[in-house]
């Protein structure tokens, strides 16, 4: 926890009080400090607030939604498996990260705090493994004319990225814990939840931290080649068969004899979760005042679109929160040294990964009609049983 100048000003007034009064309560002193602490992190704690009630609410209606369906197609796996990690963040995680906001000099529950910050990197571990993972279905799926994944081995992954997300987490309950923060009155000492006083002089943090940048890097390349590929496949196929369809136009007869054309399904669709995702052929008899030019199915369809908003927006989250603690760990008295409003931006930086939780329930909302007239149904079917 860094030393601003209110904290100096209240050192200084307990300092001659201290001596004075020497029977004090020193604890009020760190009472004080901590109601400092709450109106200087008032805007990081408003964000996570949002945050835990969007992120809760959302989530649940997503979990109940995709539980009711009787028989879950792949995406809807892939779609409850994060929302039930988002789900345990936001009731779990995010209250006691407010509550280390609010007691930031009284945080006298080491254990909660070891538990705290390995849920919180257990979750988002487990959240990006499964985020690689929808991208390899979705290359199966559209550039291996459906050879996606079955449903029994998504169901198998997803439980191998929530154990692999803890066993890279575990390192947490050892490097978090009881920070004790020193002042100039003789005798009282802060307890933060942050880099245990155990780790001092370690490089054992530095390293884990690096191992979970360079892991996060090599998840993001490994996840925007593949999308890159996908992408590529895709407009070189819509190529191929626009120069299929060009010699077939001009060799079109009149006399409205059968002809064959080529109809690519999508690769899937969250309002039909179990499409064949294979080329098929449909004989059509038109004569030449109703023919119809052929054209390409292949595009990329809702739930790749989907996936790659989530994917977007968990990088875009998780990022400012893997520098700041190398930036922590690298530079010594990093966070001491912060001026008031860099502290707050600090602070803000390092919860930011809380928005990946809060969020894919919102676009779920945007991209997907399907999703959007089942929240109506079900909110009107909760109005009708009242």
């Amino acid at each position: 926890m860094a030393t601003d100048f209110s904290i100096l000003s209240t050192t200084a007034v307990w300092n001659e009080s201290f001596y004075n009064h020497s029977s004090i309560d020193s604890y009020a002193f760190l009472r004080k400090l901590n109601k400092e602490a709450i109106i200087q992190y008032l805007p990081v704690i408003v964000f996570l607030c949002i945050l835990m009630v969007f992120g809760f609410v959302g989530n649940i209606i997503v979990s109940v939604l995709f539980c009711q369906r009787r028989r879950k197609s792949t995406y809807d796996l892939f779609i409850l498996n994060l929302a039930l990690l988002d789900l345990l963040t936001c009731f779990v995680g995010i209250p006691i990260e407010i509550a280390d906001l609010c007691f930031s000099y009284t945080f006298y529950a080491p254990i909660a705090c070891k538990i705290l910050r390995v849920l919180e990197s257990w979750t988002s571990m487990a959240s990006a493994l499964i985020l690689v993972i929808v991208a390899i279905d979705r290359y199966k799926r559209i550039c291996k004319l459906g050879k996606s994944f079955s449903r029994k081995k998504v169901k198998v992954l997803c439980f191998v990225a929530v154990c692999l997300g803890g066993l890279l987490s575990w390192p947490l309950f050892i490097i978090v814990g009881k920070k004790t923060i020193e002042f100039e009155v003789p005798g009282i000492k802060g307890v933060d939840c942050s880099m245990s006083d155990d780790m001092k002089g370690s490089k054992f943090p530095l390293v884990y931290y690096g191992v979970l940048l360079f892991c996060f890097v090599l998840c993001f390349v490994f996840v925007v080649v593949v999308y890159i590929r996908i992408s590529v496949y895709i407009k070189k196929t819509k190529t191929t068969r626009r120069k299929h369809v060009e010699p077939f136009d001009s060799s079109f007869s009149s006399t409205g004899r059968q002809q064959t054309t080529l109809v690519s399904f999508q690769s899937i669709n969250p309002e039909h979760p179990h499409p064949n995702n294979t080329l098929c052929r449909h004989d059509t008899g038109q004569s030449d005042s109703k023919k119809s030019k052929p054209t390409s199915g292949v595009h990329v369809t809702r739930p790749t679109t989907i996936f790659v908003a989530i994917t977007i927006a968990f990088v875009i989250s998780f990022l400012p929160f893997l520098i700041t603690m190398l930036l922590r760990n690298l530079i010594r008295d990093f966070e001491e040294n912060l001026s008031s409003s860099l502290q707050v931006f600090f602070k803000f930086c390092l919860k930011t990964f809380f928005i990946n939780n809060a969020i894919n329930p919102v676009i779920y909302g945007f991209l997907s009609r399907q999703f959007r007239e089942d929240v109506r149904r079900l909110f009107q079917g909760c109005v009708c049983h009242h």
